[in-house]
């Protein structure tokens, strides 16, 4: 399918040719649905779908675990949406009580089906990065409402509980994708 980036009332939209219809027949007119987008006269083989933007900020974390035996911990988080690598901060050296302050936005194409992972890792200059927790957010949560400078414990998936609170602002912005189909043909 090929993307194409369309402007209308001040918000960006994608815009896909698909060959198969998805959603709920019955879902409301087509007249509605380009209402509800902003698109006047729009032809009758286009459908929208719920998407949209995530702004996420990392403050900050508390009482991450020491791992370094000389000192204390370099921590950063890393960030994945889906499975993907949309983000990592910037490393704090010597402590267990970092303060990122770094913000980052990313695209969903349905926000009910996507799922936010943050792991907090310890850098080690002579081995491999040891895995301190992680936060994971099923992001159809932000659906109706947002976390404005929310602790949350970390967690290690495998063994239940880690050692530490992440910091973090979530939101969604609303955002319809507008896929089009190929106009169907009547045989005479």
């Amino acid at each position: 399918s090929s993307g194409i980036n369309a402007e209308y009332g001040g918000s960006a939209a994608i815009v896909e040719h698909k060959d198969q219809v998805r959603g709920r027949p019955g879902s409301g007119s087509d007249n509605q649905k380009a209402h509800m987008a902003g698109v006047e006269n729009a032809p009758s083989n286009i459908e929208f779908v719920k998407s949209g933007i995530i702004d996420l900020t990392i403050h900050k974390a508390e009482n991450l675990e020491k791992c370094d035996l000389f000192g204390k911990g370099d921590p950063y988080v890393v960030v994945c949406v889906n499975g993907h690598r949309v983000h990592k901060t910037a490393v704090k050296h010597s402590t267990q009580q970092p303060t990122f302050n770094e913000s980052k936005q990313c695209f969903v194409s349905d926000v009910t089906k996507s799922k936010m992972v943050l792991g907090v890792y310890d850098e080690d200059k002579f081995g491999a990065d040891t895995y301190l927790g992680e936060v994971q957010i099923n992001l159809v949560r932000l659906k109706n409402t947002f976390f404005e400078f929310k602790a949350i414990p970390l967690s290690k998936p495998e063994k239940g509980n880690a050692k530490g609170n992440l910091f973090i602002s979530l939101s969604f912005r609303a955002m319809p994708i507008i896929t089009v189909h190929p106009p169907k043909t009547v045989e005479q």
